[in-house]
């Protein structure tokens, strides 16, 4: 999964602009489509320039305010396309950190009610497990060896449990079976569990939350735009920048071709961009850094699990430091009585 590229939005408008890597411009200036687009209209000004073609004695001169009502028809279609990407892209970014915040709320949660230690590592560590299972099942449709291993290298799982979702793979979803197994450890935790009906039922709630949202990621990919609106706008955008290559091609100013392009290239990114921004579950710069996100979930549980503060131990020292200083005060205010008294006795 790729880092998250930081940016200075206070950088000057030239030092932006200019910046290439990490931007959409690569992925669009090496498309087929967009040399075609350029050599057309390269090809149709050098034409006119040399005179070999002229418009007007074939009646097929365009104008600029043609093309306007058309175009205008396309930059709706563009910008409410990026705009319901975006949308779901944050959506998306929200649901997922959501998820992750709630399983480091279990692990706080279960820290501080279940005694036994060796239950809460494994129960957190199943919750934890079901994040990379979900992760790894949303990038491929089947899950490789290679993730299968990396869940034991973090010793997330055990070899027996991973044979286990193996063999249930073809039969559901498997970060689903492995909060499953996490719930009925928690059961299994509990001496007198019929007395726990609080603990019990916020803990389903909180992991059923994290199904909910694993739930809720996998619906909204699976709900693109519709294909047809989608063919729509690439049709309408196709026509239009057809018809501006011949228009600017058709004009005496050697800007015309820079113009074109800029108008080209800003419109096919911002196509580009949306359809990276329709599913960030990926190797695109804008896709999220899951692989920190879990690195980042998994090193807080650690810590959490792993502190060993002792509340007790702190309160006590407290007591005996409230008993030595209430000492002090008294053999102060004793102390000063006393000098009090001989002051008296010597008047």
């Amino acid at each position: 999964m790729p880092s998250r590229f930081q940016y200075d939005p206070t950088a000057g408008i030239l030092v932006t602009a200019l910046t290439v890597t990490n931007t959409i411009v690569p992925t669009v200036v090496f498309k087929t489509e967009f040399w075609a687009l350029s050599g057309i209209n390269m090809c149709l000004f050098s034409l006119y320039k040399l005179g070999i073609f002229d418009p007007d004695d074939f009646n097929l001169e365009l104008p600029w305010g043609l093309t306007s009502t058309t175009g205008g028809l396309m930059t709706f279609f563009v910008v409410f396309y990026n705009s319901h990407c975006f949308s779901r892209y944050m959506h998306l970014y929200q649901v997922c950190r959501g998820m992750l915040g709630q399983v480091l709320e279990i692990v706080s949660n279960l820290k501080g009610r279940i005694s036994s230690q060796c239950h809460v590592r494994r129960i957190s560590r199943y919750l934890i497990a079901s994040c990379f299972v979900f992760f790894f099942e949303l990038s491929e449709a089947e899950m490789s060896e290679g993730e299968w291993k990396q869940l034991l290298k973090y010793k997330l799982l055990e070899p027996h449990e991973v044979e286990q979702l193996k063999r249930l793979h073809p039969l559901g979803v498997l970060s689903f079976h492995v909060q499953q197994w996490a719930l009925e450890v928690s059961m299994d935790s509990l001496p007198n569990i019929e007395d726990r009906d609080d603990l019990m039922n916020a803990l389903f709630d909180k992991v059923y939350h994290i199904r909910s949202c694993q739930h809720k990621v996998r619906d909204v990919l699976a709900l693109p735009m519709p294909f047809q609106y989608f063919h729509i706008m690439s049709f309408m955008l196709l026509i239009n920048l057809t018809l501006w290559s011949y228009a600017l091609g058709m004009q005496d100013s050697l800007f015309a071709p820079v113009v074109y392009t800029f108008i080209q290239l800003v419109f096919l990114c911002m196509r580009e961009l949306s359809a990276a921004l329709s599913d960030p579950f990926g190797d695109d710069d804008v896709d999220f850094p899951v692989g920190e996100w879990l690195a980042e979930t998994a090193k807080v549980a650690v810590l959490m699990l792993e502190d060993n503060w002792d509340p007790k131990a702190t309160l006590n020292r407290e007591k005996s430091l409230n008993s030595v200083m209430k000492a002090n005060q008294r053999k102060r205010v004793e102390n000063g009585y006393e000098e009090l008294g001989q002051e008296d006795e010597d008047e």
